[in-house]
């Protein structure tokens, strides 16, 4: 996918994000880093993390695994997405009134999943992530 067709869907996702959950869009968008796997796996696994395509970091912005389809497959849309939910709630200041925990995590997680299940509800997209399964318990 080029630059600007992936800055074009961006702030298509943007949109989407905001008519699902009324987060204003941001002024500036997060760097989009679409890398090979081994790069995701070097910034934030301990080991290799297979399930993991996408993730979210302030400082970093948004790595993208580069065998996900962003052009032709839906589900790879909706994986950035949720990625892209994480910026908002940042930019928002959604949960900074929570001290960071897990429970935060959690909560921002939970919140994610809800929005990347609604955009595939509304696209027509069967497929859902059971949000729940995905976070651990925390441990006081």
């Amino acid at each position: 996918m080029g630059e600007a067709s992936l800055s074009s869907l961006v702030v298509e996702l943007f949109t989407t994000i905001q008519l699902l959950t009324g987060y204003p869009v941001p002024e500036t968008a997060p760097e989009i880093h679409i890398v090979p796997h081994a790069v995701i796996e070097e910034k934030i696994c301990r080991s290799q993390c297979r399930r993991i395509k996408a993730f979210y970091h302030p400082d970093w912005g948004v790595y993208v695994d580069d065998s996900l389809d962003l052009s032709g497959d839906a589900f790879a849309r909706s994986i950035l997405l949720h990625e892209l939910v994480h910026h908002v709630q940042r930019v928002a200041g959604a949960y900074e009134m929570r001290p960071e925990s897990c429970e935060r995590r959690n909560a921002e997680e939970r919140e994610a999943y809800q929005v990347q299940n609604k955009y595939l509800a509304t696209i027509g997209d069967s497929r859902r992530i059971p949000a729940g399964a995905l976070m651990g318990p925390c441990r006081n």
